[in-house]
């Protein structure tokens, strides 16, 4: 019964936080957004070259002082993207981590005496953030590497344009977009995409490992971590294998097991899971796997999330850790908060 209140206050939770992910994209996705004229006025200097083709090499040099000012007004963005986001995860590492305690001590304490869990350090959470790497590279670094690839792609936008013969305004509109395309049709539209993904992920980082310092602290009472991934069509054939597996405290691996991953962590208290979990076709058993889950879907669904030849080799008995290899509202941290208090 612990274990089954502590997957169920997960699971509500998990529902919530995709929101808050999507709360946090917008926010950083705006203050990238407002900087768009700021570049665009870099750009602009390009007027000062009119030549094309081969510049003779004072023009060249100018090109490149211009092309180095733009990289740096790029590397001084995504550095402050890199501070907002850190501020904010480190508040929510914290949140977090009391979040669970909590559900925990609710769980555990269940008719019995009142418990008490011990907590991580507020310095042991912010580490989470700042210190221990998803996807191979830290938080700051991954922040780091969109400025230069941006940077990158700029540079290489403006080289094409000038030896292709393109007016200042085309090369702009190569690297911003088109108003009439929603902007989506530039290269910065590419810049965007790579932050709201490296945004989603550090903050399902951030959760997962936040309770792994609680769980760590406790390891007394959490005797393994259980993997839970979403039970729907959007699941990974690697988050898939894992649902319902449970590792030792501190060992095995984690979620995010991939950009955007949805997964999450459960502590195992010892005791039998019961009841039941959500999925995107109704309750289900909360001891239910995804391979066993989607076994009981259509086979049109299988076909949709394994592709046919795949869904036809499921279908014969192959099990779906086989196939390796190959939102709506949005909340705030303190809507989060608040969603958790009210559940």
């Amino acid at each position: 019964m612990r274990s089954e209140k502590v997957l169920d206050g997960n699971i509500r939770h998990s529902h919530y936080l995709e929101r808050y992910k999507s709360s946090q994209v917008r926010k950083i996705i705006s203050l990238l957004n407002k900087v768009d004229k700021d570049l665009v006025k870099e750009l602009n200097k390009l007027y000062q070259i009119e030549e094309r083709g081969v510049l003779p090499s004072a023009k060249q040099k100018r090109l490149e002082q211009l092309i180095d000012q733009v990289n740096a007004a790029i590397m001084e963005l995504t550095s402050s993207l890199y501070d907002k986001t850190r501020e904010e995860l480190e508040a929510f590492a914290e949140y977090e981590a009391e979040f669970q305690a909590k559900l925990m001590e609710a769980a555990i304490g269940h008719g019995q005496p009142e418990i008490s869990l011990t907590r991580p350090s507020v310095s042991q959470l912010h580490a989470v953030v700042t210190a221990r790497p998803f996807q191979g590279a830290l938080l700051k670094d991954w922040y780091a590497s969109i400025g230069a690839d941006t940077g990158r792609k700029i540079k290489m936008a403006i080289n094409i344009g000038i030896a292709e013969g393109q007016t200042t305004d085309q090369i702009i509109r190569r690297i911003r977009g088109t108003r009439a395309l929603s902007y989506e049709d530039g290269l910065l539209h590419a810049t965007r995409r790579d932050v709201a993904s490296v945004v989603r992920t550090a903050i399902a980082h951030t959760a997962n490992f936040a309770s792994e310092e609680l769980y760590a602290a406790n390891d007394d009472l959490v005797v393994g971590v259980r993997w839970v991934s979403t039970l729907d069509g959007r699941t990974t054939a690697i988050c898939a294998s894992r649902d319902g597996r449970v590792y030792p405290v501190n060992k095995g691996p984690r979620p995010p097991a991939h950009f955007n991953c949805r997964s999450t962590t459960v502590p195992d208290l010892g005791d039998e899971i019961e009841g039941s979990r959500a999925s995107a076709t109704g309750p289900v058993s909360a001891k239910l796997t995804y391979d066993e889950w989607l076994r009981k879907q259509s086979a049109g669904f299988q076909e949709e999330v394994l592709g046919v030849a795949k869904a036809k080799l499921f279908r014969g008995g192959l099990k779906i850790e086989k196939f390796l290899d190959a939102s709506g509202k949005e909340y705030t941290l303190s809507q989060l908060k608040r969603m958790d208090i009210a559940s």
